[in-house]
């Protein structure tokens, strides 16, 4: 029989308190990340699809596509082709697209007839993309081709090196405007398509669209669905991402708001073999100064875990209470970062034949 009062030894029987009153209680135990290495190698897997020769000519001639439509909203280059400069882009990009989303109206037609079926080729006196008599285009849109690209470019890198092309296909139902795009490398053995997406836009609903499908560099696949939604003062994303091969689920919602100061939200989760590693926090960058400030609270099974700071210098990272990071941590942390601002970016440049096109 316990020598301990009667009501104290029933409250050392709950499972809450049992270990403190052995003498031995030290609290509940520090979050930490199950294995900090293949957390950074999963997230850094986001930025693969993005990386190849095809993908990053896409991203820089895409503003150009517009010579297939009526006229469109031709942007900066992608952030993609120029990953450091992400957070300042995001800024200025995203409120353009919150702009063109919540303004244009639906059009009934996404091609005109002089462009459907037709191939575009690059003219190197003119800069600009401009019809041909070449087969191949699809005959419910029109097919660009792809060239080969110098960091930070604007224009193909001469000479004039084809790798790829990109198709564009009027999917159109009675209910929504359907914009089909499939990029396709060619400099392999084999055509290889790297993206194959739809961007949607339901009739009488301007105000945002969706996008689903995949990217891909050959070996990491990311199946994703995202929701785009806006009004003239704000631009929300709500994305998902698998990544079947490693086992990976991602869900971000990032939101912009704001014209000279720009506060960019972000809650971004990937879960793997039990463990979820939670982001939430904003970013805020003022597009006079070109400066950047925030934080973001980082969980881990929904524990706190670390903290990111964002300052001029860069982000910095700290640990929650009883918290000691380590180096493979703060590689994790800095990877959980980058890929949230990238995933963001990402999901901006699959939209964009959309706005060029004045989807």
């Amino acid at each position: 029989m316990s020598r301990l009062p009667r009501g104290l030894w029933l409250l050392c029987a709950t499972a809450f308190t049992l270990q403190a009153c052995g003498g031995g209680g030290t609290g509940p135990t520090p979050a930490k990340l199950a294995n900090p290495a293949n957390t950074a190698a999963q997230l850094q897997s986001l930025s693969a699809p993005t990386a190849t020769g095809t993908f990053q000519s896409f991203a820089v001639l895409i503003a150009h596509f517009v010579a297939a439509g009526s006229r469109g909203l031709v942007t900066a280059a992608s952030p993609v082709a120029a990953p450091g400069r992400a957070l300042a882009w995001g800024a200025t990009a995203a409120g353009a697209l919150r702009e063109a989303f919540a303004s244009q109206p639906i059009a009934a037609a996404i091609f005109p007839d002089s462009a459907r079926g037709k191939t575009f080729v690059w003219d190197t006196t003119s800069d600009w993309y401009v019809t041909s008599t070449a087969a191949g285009a699809p005959a419910n849109g029109v097919r660009f081709l792809l060239y080969a690209v110098q960091p930070f470019a604007i224009v193909p890198a001469r000479p004039l090196s084809m790798i790829g092309y990109v198709d564009l296909t009027d999917q159109t139902t009675p209910s929504a405007a359907v914009l089909g795009v499939a990029i396709v490398g060619t400099t392999g053995p084999t055509p290889m398509t790297y993206a194959n997406y739809t961007i949607s836009r339901l009739v009488g609903q301007s105000a945002g669209a969706s996008v689903a499908g995949f990217v891909s560099d050959g070996v990491t696949r990311l199946d994703l669905t995202s929701a785009l939604t806006a009004t003239l003062t704000a631009f929300t994303v709500q994305t998902t991402v698998d990544v079947a091969a490693q086992g990976v689920h991602i869900s971000e919602t990032a939101s912009v708001s704001g014209a000279a100061s720009v506060a960019i939200t972000t809650d971004f989760s990937l879960t793997s073999g039990g463990e979820t590693v939670r982001a939430n926090g904003t970013v805020t960058v003022d597009t006079a100064t070109r400066t950047v400030g925030g934080s973001i609270a980082v969980t881990v099974n929904g524990q706190p875990f670390a903290t990111i700071t964002v300052g001029p210098a860069g982000p910095s990272y700290s640990g929650a209470s009883g918290v000691q990071l380590t180096p493979a941590d703060q590689t994790a942390l800095r990877s959980l970062f980058t890929a949230s601002i990238n995933l963001f970016a990402t999901v901006f440049l699959l939209t964009e034949p959309a706005l060029v096109l004045n989807l």
